[in-house]
């Protein structure tokens, strides 16, 4: 397809107001304001345009620092770790001096963490820190003032004082047995943990010899991956059956389940720690964890030699565990597995056996300081998951069984005192709604179409502990709906979203997530109400994430039409993906245009070449170059407002292509993507690049469904038999257009992935890929797709529909649309609607409507106005960035 440029400036003109794009290596200067966000907007001045990191794999400056307000009375100080250091010393003074008689101060602290546990005065902290006997850093300031929460968690000496001296105390405290047994005599969810434990009474334990795999791969990388996952299945068999042998024993008291669960965990304890099971660290947890439920909960029946054998198993792992994370997982942006499952395995046998072992105190000292310093690792304060909805599946039990723990015996409430659990349901419901697909963002997400059990009982259960009525509506929302089987899922680290029943209706029984967690804090308590889902907005911005998502109708899945954005402060690190600036659309639930690939394993050859990488989003490549993996790939959401009749997000994705660790840079220097989505079914997408070379530029998009293209018109369109999709894409520069329905790099299971049904995956090339590239290089261009989605009636697969008035204005619908396309003016979007009376622009110093000037508060801001209930609304957005840049010193810039 052919465009020139002298019709496309006769077609698509506007006047602008010049906007200040400070170049590459300047610094910035963000105006903080902000529009029903979720979050106070940072004052970033001095914040360098091309800074390298916001959140580096390894943290590298202190906090709290740069006299920023802490959150709280009692903050924990974080400091870069130095993997070669014995320990560390702090000292805290009002003080600059740090005159003794006025300074608080630790030495030798093994990990690079410090909580004061006592609340600090209102006025100025100073601190520093140091190897231990080493130099002082430089001084460091915060403020305490009255906007710091006054509550705080006390010293690890109130819980090692609070774990009782009988057993059990893990899966239940020994007072409490009788009654809980009793009450749960016969709910369903004890019927359930009875039943599958009787499927394996008859059994024996697994011989080591089962975490061997039999398959072989066509290479070194995937013969260690077949191996750990052998390793991880055989350690998986043994947690399964003992927890559930020991649970089904507290509920009936049969001694047929505690021979059978002290039989297992004593096989288990004979296998070799440094062997098999160790190639795999959540099967070395799962051990660990097996043997500890066991003696702690027939500690009362096991013969001191079997007390000693089981103990001394158990330390030989967990002791591992705590070596290899003090000084590193605290310091370290992520560890996956170490947050997912392992942790909360760690803490549960630290508290099992301490008394047993001296070194089980250290243990609970380091699990119960790293939480409070940490969690929720990747939600910060927004309430969202920055790995996204699948992977949110594998922190569920965490997130809430070890707040639990710390508050049976210390009393504080962690999830009462962290925002991010308020708004944890929003992004729910805004990324994942119930009946839905997900936003399409992060690892497997391709395979969950609905929220399924293990959501419902999440949102039950937060709920409940905190009576909050978006996550009661959400539950609420997931069990009228139903299960949506018409797609049949694979299983993601054991974790389905659903199980087939004959009706094909979700109760919160049928999920095994949280099973025990119900029983045990949730007996007798209610479901709040749900909220009056009249009062949510169309659309909420994550911005410590980096998420957008916009709803045409929030509440009503059939005809909604939903628009996600990602551009995260992350970057595309673990199961975070190269998806910087990218967008997914989803109309009634049901992908359109969507993330494409399979996630086949981590270092497969098709998540990385595809997968993973931007040529499989809906996203720009430069000389068909995407973005690096790591955490220097990031981006951030810096405009976002959400209107009653539209809603409007900017990504800036402008670091994303380069990284040093990576040794990767594609020379690209700016990409800001605008998404405009007129309310219910016009999605504007307008994209300004520049590199400092002259580049080749490809504008993507994937369906699951068959995209065609008309060159004539430069458009494109697909039907789903149910919607379709007409988008014209324009830009100054000639197009060569490409679709095709094959992966680049093809998906093959060579690890023998299995669905629900026990069937093996096949993953199949029945996904389509478009891309519109340039045929001419240059260092800038700017793109303007218009999407027009028909989601009722006829299927129509003609381009979109437009004219030209008389300025050479885009006329879609009643809406007339304007963009600057010359990339050697400023960028400019508005659209305008003379029926409503709505008017925005994304950057003019004023708005006019009608006979209204609306000129706001900040230069250079995104401005709209609306005409709600007889009188105009305006809002206006400029740039803010992450709340995660106020930590970053100037100097280091």
């Amino acid at each position: 397809m052919m465009i020139k440029t002298k019709a496309l400036k006769e077609m698509i003109t506007c006047n602008t107001i010049k906007l200040t794009y400070i170049k590459r290596c300047l610094l910035y200067i963000f105006i903080c304001f902000s529009v029903k966000g979720l979050s106070q907007p940072v004052t970033a001045a001095n914040f360098s345009a091309d800074y390298p990191v916001i959140h580096p794999q390894f943290r590298q400056w202190p906090s709290p620092a740069l006299n920023n307000v802490a959150d709280c009375v009692s903050p924990t100080l974080l400091w870069p770790n130095n993997k070669k250091a014995t320990g560390y010393d702090i000292r805290l003074s009002q003080d600059a001096s740090f005159a003794a008689d006025k300074t608080i101060s630790k030495q030798n602290i093994q990990w690079t963490m410090y909580t004061p546990h006592r609340a600090l005065n209102e006025g100025t902290w100073y601190w520093q820190y140091r190897q231990h006997d080493g130099k002082w850093s430089d001084v460091l300031a915060f403020r305490i003032t009255g906007a710091s929460n006054k509550n705080f968690s006390p010293p690890v000496e109130k819980m090692y004082a609070a774990i009782p001296a009988a057993h059990p105390r893990v899966l239940i405290d020994k007072s409490g047995q009788k009654t809980f047994s009793a009450q749960n005599k016969n709910t369903a969810d004890a019927k359930m943990i009875i039943e599958e434990a009787a499927k394996l009474v008859k059994l024996a334990p697994p011989p080591e010899t089962d975490a061997k795999s039999k398959l072989k791969g066509k290479s070194k990388a995937e013969n260690d991956k077949i191996a750990l996952v052998a390793s991880s299945r055989a350690s998986n068999k043994i947690y399964n059956a003992v927890h559930l042998f020991c649970k089904a024993y507290i509920l009936t008291g049969d001694q047929k389940y505690a021979k059978k669960a002290i039989e297992w965990a004593m096989s288990v304890s004979g296998w070799d720690p440094n062997g098999l099971s160790l190639l795999s660290d959540f099967g070395d947890a799962r051990c660990m964890l097996s043997m500890a439920l066991a003696l702690d909960t027939f500690y009362d029946q096991l013969t001191p030699s079997q007390k000693k054998i089981l103990t001394d198993a158990i330390h030989i792992r967990a002791d591992r565990f705590y070596h290899s994370w003090i000084n590193n997982i605290d310091a370290k942006v992520l560890s996956n597995h170490v947050w997912q499952y392992i942790f909360h395995y760690f803490f549960q046998t630290a508290i099992a056996v301490y008394g047993e072992t001296p070194d089980a105190a250290n243990w609970i000292n380091y699990a119960y300081e790293l939480w409070l310093a940490r969690a929720p690792v990747l939600g910060g304060d927004d309430g969202a998951w920055c790995e996204g909805a699948s992977y949110f599946r594998l922190n569920m039990e965490t997130l809430l069984d070890v707040p639990m723990i710390i508050k049976q015996y210390t009393g504080y409430d962690f999830i009462a005192n962290k925002k991010w659990y308020e708004l944890n349901p929003y992004w729910m419901a805004y990324s994942f709604p119930p009946g839905s697909s997900t936003d399409g963002f992060g690892d497997d997400v391709e395979k969950i179409y609905s929220p399924g059990t293990e959501y419902l009982a999440y949102a039950d259960a937060l709920s409940k502990l905190t009576g909050n009525k978006l996550a009661a509506w959400y539950a609420g929302e997931i069990e009228r709906m139903g299960k949506n089987n018409t797609k049949t899922e694979e299983r993601v680290n054991g974790v389905t979203s659903y199980k087939k029943s004959a009706d094909d209706k979700l109760k919160l029984s049928d999920a095994d997530m949280l099973r025990w967690f119900r029983m045990r804090y949730l007996y007798g308590v209610k479901r709040p109400d749900p909220i009056d889902v009249s009062t949510l907005s169309a659309a909420q911005k994550f911005p410590g994430t980096g998420v957008a998502d916009m709803h045409s109708a929030i509440t009503n899945r059939q005809n909604d039409v939903m628009v996600s954005m990602r551009s995260s402060p992350y970057g595309s690190y673990g199961h975070l993906l190269g998806d910087q600036n990218t967008f997914n659309v989803l109309v009634g639930g049901d992908r359109l245009f969507y993330m494409s690939g399979h996630k086949v394993a981590m270092q497969d050859p098709h998540r990385l070449g595809w997968y993973k990488a931007t040529q499989g989003h809906n996203g720009i490549l430069i000389d068909n170059k995407g973005q690096p993996f790591n955490s220097e790939a990031y981006g951030y959401l810096p405009r976002f407002i959400d209107g009653k009749n539209l809603g409007y997000v900017v990504g800036d994705a402008s670091q994303a292509y380069s990284s040093q660790a990576e040794k990767e840079q594609t020379g690209l220097t700016k990409f800001r993507r605008h998404l405009l989505f007129l309310y219910p079914d016009i999605l504007i997408v307008y994209d300004e690049l520049e590199a400092d070379h002259a580049a080749k530029w490809s504008w993507l998009i994937h369906s699951p469904y068959q995209i065609k293209i008309d060159a004539g018109k430069h458009a494109f369109y697909c039907n789903s038999e149910k919607v379709s999709a007409n988008t014209s894409l324009f830009t100054t520069q000639n197009l060569q257009w490409n679709i095709t329905d094959t992966f680049a790099v093809q998906a093959v299971n060579w690890l023998g992935r299995e669905d629900e049904d026990g069937n093996l995956i096949e993953y199949k090339n029945d996904q389509w890929h478009l891309t519109a590239a340039t045929t001419t290089n240059v260092d800038k261009i700017r793109f303007l797709a218009v999407m027009k989605i028909n989601q009722h009636g006829e299927v129509n697969a003609a381009p979109v529909s437009y004219q030209l008035n008389s300025k050479g204005e885009l006329i879609i619908d009643n809406w007339v649309i304007k963009a600057e396309l010359d990339a050697a003016k400023p960028a400019l979007l508005e659209a305008f609607n003379n029926d409503k009376r709505i008017a925005f622009t994304s950057g003019g110093d004023e708005l006019k409507m009608g006979n209204e000037t609306f000129n706001g508060k900040i230069n250079g801001s995104s401005k709209l106005a609306e005409w709600i209930d007889g009188k105009y609304v305006f809002s206006e957005a400029g740039d803010v960035m992450p709340d995660a840049v106020k930590n970053i010193p100037v100097e280091k810039h």
